[in-house]
């Protein structure tokens, strides 16, 4: 019974988290922002500026770390470049790799655009509740092992033909 008390938890665990996670998405993609970015630029830009390595991403890298493909990244990075949000460069060992960087100007738009989005995050974390969803968090990260195995062993095994 302690097993399914605790799939129980578990499941209005992620319910919260998943609807926490719902309202970001929606506020994200639907909230207009001040310095005028797309979503999509926003989070290319984001990415691009808060890069922890010393070496510029490359498209490619951009295109990963923004779960997007490099086709569609690689359309987006030249729309930036044309708008002068971005720079790029291209290798010169490996003339396929193009990097990309950052522009002070994407840097400035970048900034009330962040400003908003920050805003309207802490405005969804206040309506799911901070306390709530703190204790959420904090009880995925310290029990995850074991909610995996709560949900793996109630799976039933399909019966093999003979």
């Amino acid at each position: 019974m302690a097993a399914r008390q605790s799939l129980s938890e578990t499941y209005r665990t992620m319910a919260h988290l998943r609807r926490f996670f719902e309202s970001v998405r929606r506020t994200i993609t639907t909230e207009p922002t001040n310095g005028g970015l797309t979503p999509a630029q926003q989070f290319a830009l984001l990415t691009l500026a808060g890069n922890p390595s010393s070496e510029p991403l490359t498209i490619g890298d951009l295109a990963r770390q923004t779960f997007a493909t490099m086709n569609t990244t690689s359309a987006l990075v030249r729309r930036m470049e044309r708008s002068g949000l971005v720079r790029t460069t291209r290798s010169s060992r490996d003339r396929r790799f193009v990097y990309v960087k950052l522009t002070p100007l994407g840097e400035r738009r970048l900034r009330p655009s962040t400003a908003a989005v920050v805003e309207a995050l802490r405005a969804a974390a206040d309506e799911q509740g901070r306390a709530q969803l703190r204790a959420a968090f904090e009880a995925w990260f310290d029990n995850w092992g074991s909610v995996i195995k709560a949900l793996s062993s109630d799976r039933r095994r399909p019966r093999s033909r003979r």
